[in-house]
Parts: C-alpha cells; structure tokens; sequence
C-alpha cells in the first residue's frame, strides 16, 4: 500500500516476470482507536495504531469524535428525523445517501431504462426544513456526478504567483509543526497537543488540494493564490489547528473606517476592543499569548528566509513588523523584548548583550 498510494503504481515480480501496473486511485480510509475512545494526549499514530510513514501519505486525515453536546445533538437528530420523513413521504425513489449506497446492479438498472437523454435535476425536491425553517438547496447525486466529471477533464497549471503561495504555506507548516514539537518537550508549555508531521508529503498534497480547488471552480489555465488559501485553510481544519484571519478579514474587523456588521457592532467592537488590550500590554512592557504566538512564527520565518543565524534587533523587529498582516498593530519595543525574553528562555534563540544581536537556535 505504500507504493501504491505514494508512486500511484504496483510493481509484481513473481515466476519470472516483472510488472509495473498502474493504480492511479484515491484511497479512503477509516480506523478506530485501538483502545476504544479516542485519547487526546496522544498523537494520532499511536491512537489508531498506524506507522507515520502511512499516515503522512494521506493529504487529509479527519478526526471524528463523539463529543455529548446539545447543539451537535440536536443537529443529528434533525438529521436523521429529516431522512426519515423523506422515505415516508410516499416517494418510492431512494435520496441523498441512501442512493449513492444502494446495490450497484440496481444503480445499472435504472441507468439502463433512462436510456433518452433528459435534463438532470440539479436540486433535490420536496426536502424538509429543520425546525420549520426554510429548506436548504440539496444538490442531486445525479448532478454532482456529472460537475465532477467534467471537472477532471481540466487541467490547471500552477501559476508563479501560486508556486510563491505554496512556498510560504509549507514553511509556515513546517514552523507550527516545529513550534508544536518544542512545547512537547518543554515541561511548562501550556499547549502541549500534538500534531502531525509536516513532510515533503504534505507540500504534494498541498499542490494536489490546491489544484483539485481550481478545478472545482473551473479554472482551465492556472492555479491561483486563492486556491492555495483554501488548501491551506483546508489542511489546518483536518489537523486541527487555527487557521490565521486573512488580510481582508483583519481589515474589516480592525479598521476604523469599517462598516458594523449586519447583525451589529459587537464583532467590530471586540477586535477593537483585543488591538486595544494588546496595545496597552505592548506599552506596560508585556505581550499577551496570542501576539507572542505571532511573534514566535514570525521570528522563525525571518530567520528561515536568510543565510546567516543572526540578526540586530533593530533589523530584526523592523522585518518582522513589514510582515505583519494589513490591520495588525506593529510590536512595540515592551513587546518585542518580552517576546524575546521568552523565546530565549524557551532556547529558541540567544541574545548577545555586548552587540546586540539575536542568534536564532531553533
């Protein structure tokens, strides 16, 4: 299975004769955990019992937990209460999943007697709302089938812009994965989670989702940056860490000419409120958790860019200012020396005091 799924090909030597045959498939894959539930303080390898050089050839690995709230509840019961007045609506036909699940034989007969070519249905009819509310658009499987269809017929390039984007993308990767590792062997980190690796497996599965987006917009010519957020954004959620706002988003909530929100003031006015508190900490000499995690990012980032280990402090905080997003306050100089302080004390990196120089350690 590993040559399969990472040269895509199976290689069988046997009476004599040696053949390479192509297996060109996705593979969808589900495991329990070994000790029945699933258990948080332990990386995903040793939960379901699987090696890491398996694991690192699935681009995306989803985990799905049983977790007792009300609103998850309540969301399920609709769900399947919703399925239910479907098959008792007196329509004979199967729908949704249960039509996709249904005998392969019976599928080819319903194929064959549609022999006439008709219009194909692009939503579901008669679909029950939750609650009483307004019914959502359900596309058909039908249809779905065909816009996949057609979609693999294209065949995007990566443009340069892209290639730039997936660059950054895979070392901002490498960096939280790093960052990840150094928590687990400090004894006072607070976030000690661990993560998946981050190989050269993930940046071909980063072209491959950032690709497969394109072409699901229908894209011919070339890959975008913006199909490379999404890829990205998409592999934060599957391993289960914090995408970053987007320049816009930062720009929306934080500016001052920005318009409020439809449902009010109080997003705008909880940005505000954060930028401010961050402010008045960067003046008091501190730095809150989530601007020292920015800080801590943005220092390995500056570092992995250059050649030499070593940067003054002035050129350093000035870099790592130029790459902050459109919106986001700039480190003071309390900030920045608390921030260093606490990477030093983490041995990330090392200051001299004579010359005023940050030694980056990693």
């Amino acid at each position: 299975i590993h040559e399969a799924m990472e040269q895509q090909c199976v290689t069988i030597a046997k009476a004599g004769m040696h053949v390479t045959l192509n297996a060109r498939c996705s593979v969808v894959a589900a495991a329990n955990p070994i000790y029945g539930n699933f258990d948080p303080s332990l990386d995903l390898a040793k939960n379901i019992g699987m090696p890491d050089s398996l694991l690192s050839r699935f681009d995306l690995v989803f985990v799905v937990r049983d977790l007792t709230t009300e609103e998850i509840d309540r969301k399920i019961a609709t769900q399947v209460l919703r399925q239910a007045q479907m098959r008792l609506s007196g329509v004979g036909g199967r729908r949704g999943v249960e039509h996709m699940h249904s005998n392969i034989l019976e599928r080819r007969q319903e194929v064959d007697l549609r022999k006439t070519q008709e219009a194909t249905e692009v939503y579901v009819k008669g679909v029950p709302g939750a609650d009483g509310q307004e019914a959502k658009q359900v596309l058909t499987v039908d249809f779905l089938r065909k816009y996949l269809r057609y979609c693999r017929r294209l065949t995007p390039k990566l443009s340069e812009e892209a290639q730039v984007a997936i660059g950054e993308k895979y070392c901002d990767m490498r960096m939280r994965f790093q960052s990840g590792f150094d928590d687990l062997m400090n004894p006072n980190a607070e976030n000690k989670k661990p993560r998946l690796a981050v190989t050269t497996r993930t940046l071909e599965a980063l072209i491959r989702l950032s690709t497969a987006h394109a072409k699901l917009k229908l894209r011919k010519d070339e890959v975008l940056p913006e199909d490379v957020n999404e890829a990205y954004k998409l592999m934060l959620i599957a391993r289960e860490e914090e995408a970053p706002e987007s320049a816009a988003a930062v720009a929306l909530d934080g500016g001052d000419d920005a318009p409020a929100p439809a449902g009010g003031a109080s997003q705008g006015t909880k940005r505000t409120r954060d930028v401010a508190f961050e402010g008045q900490a960067g003046e008091a000499g501190g730095i809150s958790a989530s601007r020292f995690k920015s800080l801590q990012t943005l220092v390995g980032r500056t570092f992995a860019s250059l050649d030499e280990p070593q940067l003054s402090r002035g050129e350093l905080l000035e870099t790592i200012n130029a790459g902050l997003l459109a919106g986001e306050p700039a480190f003071s100089e309390g900030e920045f020396s608390t921030g260093l302080d606490r990477l030093e004390e983490e041995n990330k990196i090392m200051t001299v005091a004579e010359t005023g120089a940050v030694i980056f350690v990693g």
